[in-house]
Order: structure tokens, then sequence, then C-alpha cells
């Protein structure tokens, strides 16, 4: 399960070691596997067991067990289980600028300053399929290793193997020019979808309609549900009820709502509705919901 934020404002590690490493696992029957979220930090996905289509802006890949994405910071990004089959997947998030020197010197100047200021992009996906060296996979899995173990020193290994990623990028010619960088469209794009979602967030709770949401980013009701769909990859009035979904987990899972309070306080009227939805996003009925988090598991 998880609780949906459009914009991730947790702490990722702690400020003298801005990194974390998530393991999330989902069941066969589980659809979404990664909300559609953004933050500030670099992330690396690499994933397990499973396959799953993965999104992030407007780009779809397809990855398989023992293959990897790049996330930069301010992306959208989300993933889905459309093959029906268990997924388990690591989130590792840092901050890049954890990487820079205190003073200036050809490694900020020449790698990881064109990345930090936009000029140039690490490739989106590592796979062995579309031509990634194997060794590029092995940085990720062996820091996936030291992460586990902790031995003493941990922190400078997992930090060095960052620096061998991102060295063995360069090495093989796979850092890219960011092409999309300064470009109005895309770039108006991306603030009008976060200002959106912003907006649907704030407002789960009222009543709104395809006319109220188009009003927020100017666009006309047929133009907004194109271009929602093409940023999120999800209708309109389908996220919102993702929303709203996981603001009842969120209350259910406190043990001070019942299932008629949190759908009533997430903004659902009819409780069959609510039940309908609930069980679509979380694969399981509101009670039962209610039911496993009050046993503490």
């Amino acid at each position: 399960m998880f609780e949906h934020r459009y914009r991730e404002d947790k702490l990722h590690g702690v400020p003298e070691f801005p990194l974390d490493i998530y393991k999330v696992e989902h069941p066969a029957d589980a659809y979404s596997i990664l909300p559609v979220h953004w933050h500030s930090e670099m992330e690396i996905i690499y994933l397990a067991e499973g396959k799953a289509e993965f999104r992030i802006e407007d780009r779809r890949f397809a990855v398989s067990a023992g293959e990897a994405l790049i996330v930069h910071p301010g992306e959208l990004h989300s993933g889905i289980n459309d093959q029906g089959v268990v997924i388990c997947y690591y989130s590792i998030v840092f901050k890049l600028s954890w990487l820079s020197s205190f003073q200036a010197d050809r490694i900020e100047e020449l790698f990881l300053g064109p990345i930090l200021l936009e000029k140039a992009r690490l490739p989106a996906l590592l796979s062995t399929s579309v031509g990634t060296p194997p060794v590029l996979l092995d940085h990720v899995r062996q820091l996936l290793i030291r992460y586990k173990q902790r031995s003493p020193g941990y922190e400078m290994s997992i930090k060095g193997l960052l620096f061998l990623l991102i060295a063995d990028i360069c090495q093989y010619g796979l850092i890219k020019r960011n092409e999309d960088q300064g470009k109005r469209p895309a770039r108006e794009a991306n603030q009008q979808i976060k200002k959106l979602l912003a907006y649907m967030e704030e407002h789960a709770r009222d009543k709104l309609d395809l006319d109220q949401l188009a009003a927020v980013v100017s666009l006309s009701r047929s133009h907004f549900c194109k271009f929602f769909k093409t940023q999120t990859g999800m209708r309109p009035m389908e996220y919102l009820n993702f929303i709203r979904i996981n603001q009842a987990a969120n209350l259910l899972r406190t043990g001070s709502y019942n299932v008629l309070e949190a759908a009533l306080e997430s903004g659902y009227q009819h409780a069959s509705y609510f039940s309908k939805w609930f069980k679509f996003y979380m694969n399981m009925t509101p009670s039962e919901y209610k039911a496993y988090y009050s046993t503490g598991l």
C-alpha cells in the first residue's frame, strides 16, 4: 500500500547523508505500483522482480527485472503493473548536489555541473536490451547490496558507486545534451500539470467537474482531457478518485475514522461508489483495509 503525494515533501535520508532506499512490493493484482509524483532529488528505480510500465513525464518505458530507470529532479513519474505479476522494486533517492565538490574542479565543470544545471541528462533507461553496458547495472546492484549490509564505511562506498555510475555513463557516451532545456512548450506543460495536481490535491473534497479543472490551466474541456492523459497516463476524474482514495486510506490507517466517515471526509457521498474505487486502487475493501492496519501490520 502507499500514501499518495503528487509532490513529495518527505525528507530522504538525513542532511549529512541525503540518500535513502525504499523497497516496494506489490501483489500480482495491484495495478498502480507507483503513484504519479515528483521531487527535487534524483531517483534510480531498480526493478528486482516482475515486469512493469513506468512513465517519466510523457515517455513510457517497459521495464523488466534486472533493469533500472533514472529519474531527474522535478520530473513527474509513475508506474503501473500491466502484466498482472508480482512486483518488487527498489527506489534509490538522493540529492545530486551531494556529489558536488566544495571547490570548483574538472568533475564539477565537465560532468556534474551540466547535469545539475539541466544542460545534460543521464539515460532514462538502463537495460541491456537497448545496449546499456552491464557494468552500469552492476553498479546499481552493488549499491543496493552495500546499503543493505551497512558495513563500516558503507556511506563512502555508496557515494563512490554513484560517482562510478556517472563516470561510466560518460565513458560509454551515454550522457545526452538536454534538448528540452529552455523549450518553452515543454516547460509550460510541466508547470501546468504541477499546478493542476496541486489544485486537485487541495480541493479533492469539493465537487469538481471537467470544466472547472480545465479552467485552472486555461484549456478547453477537450484539450484539457487530452493534455491530462498525456501528462499523467490517467483520465482526470480517474486521477481525482485516486487522490480521494489515498486520502481516505490515510484516515482509515489512523484508526480514528470508520469507513463512512473516511468516505465523507474524502469527498464521497455514496458508500457503494467509494467502496468500488477503494477496492480498485487498494485491492481490498475499506473494511478489510481498516482491519488490516488495526492489527499493527
